[in-house]
């Protein structure tokens, strides 16, 4: 292959790439509303025979379509690629840099490792802190990813990898909506949600580097853990990530990881 060729690829793949994730992000946000509507018959749950005939039909049908859809999704990753929704631990030695490696990485078989960490990372997070139904959208982590490749990220140290890291997936914003955040975790609401998501996956990220026994906390303890304890900077973190300033944002990176 020739270098002219192999840069035309490169762009062709990872277009390819986010181009597949869209598709999968297209039937999530399908379900995301179909699950809205499942519940067009339970506003009324004291006086169920006063609720309107349509909101009844909309409601069960919706929830029918709801099970067909989740059911298809599961037969289908099931055959075809039964790891596809498992989270890659942040208590892997060495997994920020192999994140970091697959920045650059294109695979229409596998989620780049950089997808798969951040969006699953993403799930996992908005789950522990706030209700369903959550929309996590695949192709904007992509999207992050495909901007980060295209700046050269060698000889950047760790914190100041992570700060760019969080400041492109915050200006994308894969968390496209989240439930009501739980009373006791009244800190996470306190910044766009984009914000407290993916800070929180990247600072684990950076807690996580040396690798962990996952016999002592698993991977949801542990963001909680690392919620809890950048909570308090999380306003500072939003607006360094606002004004785009990387060498603040890997200063106040650096702080916080110095309180591990």
């Amino acid at each position: 292959m020739t270098t002219a060729s192999r840069t035309v690829s490169v762009p062709l793949a990872a277009h390819a790439v986010c181009a597949a994730a869209g598709v999968r992000d297209g039937l999530r946000a399908a379900q995301f509303y179909i699950r809205d509507l499942s519940n067009a018959d339970q506003f009324a749950e004291d006086a169920p025979e006063r609720v309107p005939f349509l909101s009844r039909v909309v409601g069960q049908g919706a929830r029918l379509v709801d099970g067909l859809m989740s059911r298809g999704a599961d037969l289908s990753i099931k055959v075809f690629l039964p790891s596809w929704r498992n989270l890659p631990s942040p208590f892997t030695p060495g997994l920020m840099h192999a994140v970091a490696q697959a920045i650059r990485a294109n695979s229409l078989m596998h989620n780049p490792l950089f997808n798969a960490y951040f969006f699953r990372a993403a799930i996992h997070i908005a789950r522990r802190y706030s209700a369903p139904p959550h929309l996590i959208l695949e192709h904007r982590v992509d999207a992050a990813r495909r901007n980060l490749a295209a700046r050269d990220t060698d000889g950047a140290s760790e914190t100041e990898l992570i700060a760019r890291i969080l400041i492109a997936l915050v200006e994308q914003g894969p968390v496209a909506r989240i439930g009501a955040i739980e009373s006791h975790h009244g800190f996470f609401g306190r910044v766009d949600p984009n914000v407290a998501v993916m800070a929180i996956a990247c600072v684990a990220l950076m807690f996580a580097e040396e690798g962990k026994p996952t016999e002592v906390i698993d991977e949801d303890e542990f963001f909680s853990v690392t919620g809890a304890l950048i909570g308090p900077s999380l306003p500072a973190i939003a607006e360094l990530v606002e004004h785009r300033d990387e060498a603040g944002l890997a200063l106040e990176l650096a702080n916080i990881k110095s309180l591990y």
